[in-house]
């Protein structure tokens, strides 16, 4: 299943942050089974992305396997982000997120608790895609045929 995702404000760049915070791990592009490079990872779709940074929207496309990566990587997004605030904007161990945060909000230097307020707004994307995906997932609710009539649950009369 392939899913489009429109992302606006300020969720590109959240969502390109999530991207390198994945990225900057070692092995985070091999399979778990076979150790091979995956056949789609989220390179590329970081790449794309990183063309429409400051534009009003983007859209990313995602099959099920990158979208587990990318909501996997969220989660590892906020724990970081957690503790670039409790070490004052110290470096990460992950390659180049420290660089990247600074770059993508430049605030951050000066004030490292705005770091909890972006992991908050991590947080509510993830939930956002989650209902995204479920109401994909879901057909819509059909109503009752209106032409049938409804049984009662006690049958008074016979």
């Amino acid at each position: 299943m392939n899913i489009a995702l429109k992302l606006t404000h300020d969720e590109p760049k959240l969502v390109f942050l999530a991207f390198v915070y994945h990225l900057g791990r070692p092995g985070s592009e091999l399979d778990a089974a076979t150790k091979m490079p995956v056949e789609r990872g989220l390179r590329e779709v970081k790449l794309e992305l990183g063309n429409h940074l400051f534009d009003e929207s983007a859209v990313i496309e995602l099959d099920s396997h990158q979208l587990q990566r990318l909501l996997s990587a969220i989660y590892g997004t906020v724990n970081e982000l957690r503790l670039y605030h409790m070490r004052s904007g110290a470096e990460s161990t992950v390659h180049r997120f420290t660089s990247t945060v600074r770059d993508l909000f430049p605030d951050l230097e000066q004030e490292p608790e705005r770091a909890l307020d972006i992991a908050e707004s991590m947080m509510m994307l993830h939930r956002r895609i989650e209902r995204a995906v479920s109401s994909a997932e879901t057909p819509p609710h059909r109503a009752p045929d209106a032409t049938k009539k409804q049984k009662g649950v006690w049958p008074f009369r016979r």
